[in-house]
This record gives C-alpha cells, sequence and structure tokens, in this order.
C-alpha cells in the first residue's frame, strides 16, 4: 500500500511540476511583452505552486520515514522517476531563460531612464536655453 501511495504522491508532484512549467512559459511571455501584471500574476501563482511543491516533498520525506523502504523499484516507477527529473530539467533551464530576459528588461528600462534624465538634465540647465517641446509635431 504505501508503495502505491508513493507513486501517487510523486505523480501529483509530477503535475504539479508541469503546472510551474506552463506558468514560467507565460511569465516569460509577460517579460518579452514587458507586462508587468503579467508577471506579478505569474510570480504570485508560481509562490502558489512552490507551497504545493514543499508539502508534497515534506509529505513524501514523512511517509518515507513511516514506512519501509521501496520494494525493487517497478518500470512504473522508473518511468516516473525519469519524468519527472526531466521536467525538472525544464523548469530549470526555462527559470534561467527568464531570470536572463528580466536581466535584460531591467537593464533596457534602466538604461532608458538614465536616458531621459541626462536628457532633462541638459535641457533645464547650464546656459539659458529655450525650453525644448516634448510634443511630436503632427506633420511627417
Amino acid at each position: 500500500m504505501s508503495n502505491q501511495l508513493l507513486y501517487e504522491l510523486m505523480g501529483t508532484q509530477l503535475g504539479v511540476l508541469k503546472q510551474f512549467l506552463r506558468v514560467l512559459t507565460e511569465e516569460r511571455d509577460a517579460i518579452i511583452s514587458f507586462s508587468l501584471e503579467g508577471i506579478v500574476r505569474a510570480n504570485n501563482v508560481k509562490e502558489e505552486l512552490l507551497k504545493k511543491l514543499e508539502f508534497l516533498e515534506k509529505e513524501q520525506e514523512r511517509m518515507a520515514a513511516d514506512h519501509a523502504p521501496l520494494d525493487a523499484p517497478s518500470r512504473e516507477w522508473a518511468v516516473l522517476r525519469k519524468d519527472f527529473e526531466q521536467t525538472l530539467k525544464e523548469v530549470k533551464t526555462a527559470l534561467d531563460k527568464n531570470m536572463r530576459l528580466l536581466t535584460f528588461s531591467m537593464d533596457h528600462v534602466k538604461s532608458s531612464i538614465e536616458k531621459m534624465v541626462s536628457f532633462i538634465n541638459r535641457a533645464s540647465y547650464g546656459r539659458r536655453r529655450e525650453p525644448l517641446s516634448l510634443v511630436l509635431s503632427k506633420e511627417v
């Protein structure tokens, strides 16, 4: 009975991990489109999924401590374990990609802000200059 419960628990963990991977893809799309709302929403979902994964991991540890070790691992267990490890690698890759995208986006925003501040400082300080119009002409 404990083997079956461990299989089910591992299957549940795999399902949550796959959900986490889907959320990472949504987060990537939000980062690319500069959607702050999408990024925040994805982070909230990721936080909930991480809490589920943490609970499931503790439950697995508790069950492993309470019961004898698994009998010889079955083919079903090996397939489940392999799928879990593959999904975990995909999650790590997606997390790394999202971190690089976020870093690039933050650098871009920082550079843009610095350019705007520099432009404002050049236009406002020093010798008297004519005020610069920031409104674009309707004529092309």
